[in-house]
C-alpha cells in the first residue's frame, strides 16, 4: 500500500526526511499538512490539532525552545529539490504560490513576490513551505451518492473550508460513477488544472478514478471543459473551483449539451457560500444544483442545500454589495 506521508516528503533534505519518518505510522496517516518555516519549528497538522517535534525527535503539543527548527538553508535546499533544481521550469506555478508534485501533493510557497508589469511573475527569498498530503479514501463519497444523487447523476457544488476533503470527495465521486456505482457506467472527464484530483505520472494516474474516466491535466478549466465537450462526449465533468466568466460560459455550453458538472468551492459556512461571486456567475448561466457543505473534519457533511431560481432582473435583491439579503436567500434547506 502506498505510504502517502513518505511519498509527500521525498523532496526534502535527507536529515528532515529521517526526522519525519521516525514519527509513529498511525500519526503519519492522520497528518494532513507539514509546515516548514525558516528559523521556526516543524509544524504537523492533524485535523484541528497542531503538533511539534522536539530536539529528541519526539512529538509534543507544547510550544517551547526545545523544538527542532528548520534553517533557511534547509528551506532553500527543499525548494530547489521541489523544483528539480529548475526554478524557471516551474515559474508559472510558483507565481501562483504552489508547486504540485507528480503524486498530487501540493506544496504552498511563501516568500517575496517578484512583480512584472504589476503582476506576480515569481517568488524569491522563500521563507516557508506547506506540504498538503493528498490521500485516497475509497467510499468517502458514499453518503453524498446516497443523499444527493440517489443513483443518478445531477449537478453538485461541494463547499468547505481548506483541508475539508473537497478534492478527495471529487476523486471518489469520479471513481464511483465511472465504475458503475449507480448501476450504469458513466463517462467522466476530470479537468485537473492543478494536477491534484487525479495526478498523472508517465501517463498513469496515481489514484483510482475509475475505468471510464478521462483526465485533462494542467488544462485551464475553460479550455479543458470545451476540449472535453468537443472530443470526449462526457456524461459528467468534474473540476475544482470555478470563478471566471470564461469558465462559466464553458459550463453553460456543457449544460446546453446535457452534461452534468460537479464543482468545488472554498466556503466555511452557508453565508460564505451565498456571498461567493462564483455562485452568482454560475446561476446566471443556468446552473442549478445541490450544495454540500462540509465541516472541519475531512469529508464530513455538515448540511445539504439546494439552489433556487436566479432572478436576473432583480439580481440586486439577491446579490447586493453586502451579499445576500437574509429574507431573499436563493438557498432552501434540504434534509441532510
Amino acid at each position: 500500500m502506498q505510504n502517502n506521508f513518505k511519498d509527500a516528503i521525498g523532496f526534502l533534505p535527507a536529515e528532515i526526511v529521517k526526522l519525519l519518518e521516525n514519527i509513529n505510522c498511525d500519526l503519519q496517516e492522520r497528518i494532513s499538512e507539514i509546515r516548514l518555516r525558516s528559523g521556526k519549528p516543524i509544524v504537523l497538522i492533524e485535523g484541528n490539532e497542531i503538533h511539534f517535534i522536539n530536539l529528541k525527535g519526539k512529538i509534543t503539543d507544547i510550544y517551547s525552545d526545545d523544538l527542532h527548527k528548520i534553517s533557511a538553508d534547509e528551506i532553500n535546499s527543499a525548494f530547489n529539490r521541489l523544483c528539480n533544481f529548475s526554478v524557471y521550469r516551474y515559474s508559472e506555478s510558483i507565481a501562483r504560490g504552489f508547486v504540485t508534485l507528480s503524486n498530487g501533493h501540493r506544496v504552498g510557497i511563501s516568500g517575496t513576490a517578484v512583480l512584472q508589469d504589476g503582476k506576480i511573475s515569481s517568488i524569491r527569498e522563500i521563507n516557508s513551505l506547506n506540504i498538503r498530503i493528498a490521500r485516497e479514501f475509497k467510499g468517502c463519497a458514499d453518503e453524498i451518492l446516497l443523499k444527493v444523487f440517489n443513483n443518478k447523476i445531477s449537478d453538485l457544488i461541494i463547499a468547505g473550508p481548506p483541508a475539508s476533503g473537497k478534492t478527495t470527495l471529487l476523486r471518489d465521486i469520479a471513481r464511483q460513477f465511472s465504475s458503475g456505482r449507480s448501476g450504469k457506467y458513466h463517462k467522466v472527464a476530470i479537468i485537473d488544472e492543478r494536477c491534484e484530483i487525479a495526478p498523472v505520472k508517465n501517463g498513469i494516474c496515481g489514484f483510482d478514478v475509475g475505468p471510464n474516466t478521462d483526465i485533462l491535466s494542467c488544462f485551464p478549466k475553460a479550455e479543458g471543459i470545451m476540449c472535453a465537450l468537443r472530443t470526449l462526449s462526457p456524461d459528467l465533468i468534474i473540476c475544482d473551483e470555478i470563478g471566471t466568466v470564461e469558465e462559466c460560459q464553458a459550463i453553460k455550453s456543457g449544460l446546453n449539451s446535457g452534461v452534468n458538472f460537479i464543482l468545488s468551492i472554498h466556503a466555511s459556512s452557508v453565508n460564505e457560500l451565498r456571498n461567493k461571486p462564483q455562485l452568482e456567475s454560475l446561476m446566471k448561466c443556468g446552473f442549478r444544483s445541490n450544495a454540500v457543505l462540509l465541516d472541519n473534519r475531512p469529508c464530513r457533511i455538515k448540511a445539504i442545500y439546494e439552489t433556487g431560481e436566479f432572478d436576473d432582473e432583480n439580481a440586486g435583491d439577491y446579490f447586493g454589495c453586502n451579499g445576500f439579503y437574509p429574507d431573499r436567500s436563493v438557498f432552501k434547506f434540504k434534509n441532510a
